[in-house]
């Protein structure tokens, strides 16, 4: 919930007050670059109490397999998105990017994790425990609608509650 309040009260903030800053910035750009992140670009963000570490998309499966029985459901779809984490500080860091991540369609809808669990995923759980200067892959699970067109993945640790957040272009 923080996450979708957070991207909620960023949205009301530009629209209501332009030109007032917000407490909530997007890092939508590699480091070293002017460009906006893709898949394979890793942003440095913060934690909420402002440790540094890395994210990289590594990976967006569409039409990901659910590793049981479960269906995505008529005219539905799963998704898998694998993401590296890396410690940039002299601190561990954790969290879970079901908490973490989201999808964004073209208009800007937004679609949250739905705790599947997925064979692209492998034995990469949406947990992440990173030891200072270690890394790991989490990967997170969605359904989609058929129809619906995956625009950006985002990242907003600590469940939205740090003041900047990761964006990344899916081609």
């Amino acid at each position: 919930m923080g996450k979708l309040s957070a991207a909620v009260g960023a949205l009301a903030l530009v629209g209501l007050a332009a030109g007032c800053s917000s407490t909530t910035t997007v890092i939508d750009h590699p480091s070293g670059s002017s460009s906006l992140a893709h898949v394979g670009d890793a942003l440095g963000l913060k934690t909420a109490s402002g440790h540094a570490f890395d994210v990289t998309v590594t990976q967006v499966v569409d039409k990901a397999h659910s590793t049981g029985s479960t269906s995505a459901g008529k005219n539905k779809r799963f998704v898998a998105v694998l993401f590296k984490v890396n410690g940039a500080s002299d601190q561990a860091i954790a969290g879970d990017a079901n908490a973490d991540a989201n999808l964004v369609s073209p208009d800007g809808t937004a679609y949250f994790p739905s705790h599947d669990s997925l064979s692209e995923c492998g034995s990469h759980s949406s947990r992440y425990q990173v030891a200072a200067g270690g890394s790991t892959t989490s990967c997170v699970a969605f359904i989609l609608r058929n129809s619906v067109k995956i625009a950006k993945v985002q990242f907003y640790p600590a469940a939205g509650s740090a003041s900047v957040y990761g964006e990344w272009l899916v081609p």
